[in-house]
């Protein structure tokens, strides 16, 4: 079938989808195994995961059998759309799950070290990045220039991977502690501001100015998003659940119901020019203040998420980082300043803003260890940065190579804090 106007594109045949079932048997599997294996060692499945995708990219399946890796994941965009689409979906719904198990009562009460800890882990790496960009040497800058780039490696000090502070905290225990609830109140703010200071940056890159218009649509629109869906997506949830109740829908069509709200509220999120996950965790969060969604039906939905979904996304992540730019010694100092600047400046940020909100000093550490992580979503960021110019291929590598860092360095460093479970 071709829609009317556009341009008529082949079938996926029987090669494409071998290749894609392929796909998802190696990277499901991979992940899963990583995972497991991690968690032995005391880090969260997320971290295991992660390496499960690096080992099977170009670091090192490309480099010890490369006609293999050239024959299971060939540079097609189409081939590669099939894992995309499906991974974004997987960390949608960990977003959602997530989100449900948020608690707003507890982060109401928290509303001053909520305001504070954002405010300090924001400002200080932002601050430190934009320095660590200017004193980059100039093989890390895109063709965008120094100003520009220094701008976006301040972005990506800043921002702290909401779904990786989830499933970190999850896998820890820690997820339903106000010290949980705090982290992801905060984590999504960071992210919020990220995305809209990332959105400024590509328009500079691409057009040479800045949008006003295109700031001020993206900061209203997430105002009015939330308000929306946290004040009448309930309410719209239980009229609809009531609906199906009456028909017997019984608990695929609750659980339809809350997918496909889940699906709207992202991409209206996204098309205002934030990123889905936004949306995603909204939408669980009004799914979770539902009175009448079974507890079944979250269930379910955890569980199908825990088991392939997420593990599938965070897979297919580091799936496209490329270690082999390490073999240039420039690059590794240029690596080791990045993640040395960004941990401890997300520590000390988060710290002294959780300080003067209150919190007592290990809580306040273990605060920043979990705003560390930056995990996917930073992979995401450095991938704009290189798809635009402001980054390199040396740039791009030191971005990813943090994030990865971070996020396993986030289990320890809570240990050392003194983060109990639940």
């Amino acid at each position: 079938m071709v829609l009317a106007g556009s341009v008529p594109l082949p079938p996926l045949g029987d090669h494409e989808l071998l290749l894609f079932w392929c796909q998802l048997l190696v990277l499901l599997f991979s992940a899963r195994l990583g995972g497991y294996a991690l968690r032995l060692i005391g880090q969260p499945r997320v971290v295991g995961e992660l390496l499960a995708g690096m080992v099977l990219g170009p670091s090192v399946l490309g480099q010890v059998w490369p006609r293999g890796w050239e024959w299971l994941f060939p540079e097609d965009a189409r081939q590669a759309g099939l894992l995309l689409g499906l991974a974004w979906f997987g960390i949608a719904l960990l977003l959602v799950t997530t989100g449900a198990e948020t608690d707003l009562a507890s982060i109401k009460r928290q509303g001053r070290v909520v305001t504070t800890t954002a405010i300090g882990s924001l400002l200080v790496p932002f601050g430190a990045g934009v320095g660590v960009g200017w004193l980059l040497p100039k093989s890390f800058v895109g063709s965008s220039g120094t100003a520009t780039f220094s701008v976006f490696i301040g972005v990506a000090l800043a921002i702290s991977s909401l779904p990786v502070a989830a499933r970190i905290l999850s896998d820890l225990g820690l997820l339903n502690l106000p010290i949980g609830q705090l982290v992801l109140a905060v984590a999504m703010t960071n992210d919020v501001i990220g995305w809209i200071l990332l959105g400024v940056l590509a328009g500079v890159a691409e057009d040479g100015s800045v949008s006003i218009g295109g700031v001020l649509i993206a900061v209203v629109g997430v105002v009015f998003v939330t308000v929306v869906t946290l004040t009448l997506g309930p309410r719209f949830l239980d009229q609809m659940l009531l609906a199906v109740g009456r028909r017997e829908g019984g608990p695929a069509a609750s659980l339809s119901i809350v997918v496909l709200f889940a699906v709207a509220v992202g991409a209206i999120t996204h098309a205002i020019g934030l990123e889905v996950v936004i949306g995603a965790f909204l939408a669980g969060i009004a799914i979770g203040r539902s009175r009448l969604i079974d507890t079944s039906v979250r269930e379910h939905l955890e569980i199908t998420t825990a088991a392939v979904f997420a593990p599938l996304f965070f897979a297919v992540a580091g799936l496209r980082v490329d270690l082999t730019a390490l073999a240039d010694p420039s690059v590794v100092v240029g690596v080791v300043v990045v993640v040395v600047v960004a941990t401890a400046t997300k520590l000390l940020g988060s710290y002294a803003g959780a300080r003067v909100g209150g919190l007592s000093r290990s809580d306040a550490f273990s605060v920043g260890a979990a705003l560390n992580a930056r995990g996917a979503l930073e992979v995401v960021v450095a991938t704009v940065g290189l798809s635009i110019g402001v980054l390199n291929r040396s740039s791009y590598t030191a971005v990813v190579v943090m994030a990865i860092i971070t996020s396993a360095s986030t289990g320890p460093l809570l240990r050392i804090g003194g983060a109990k479970r639940t």
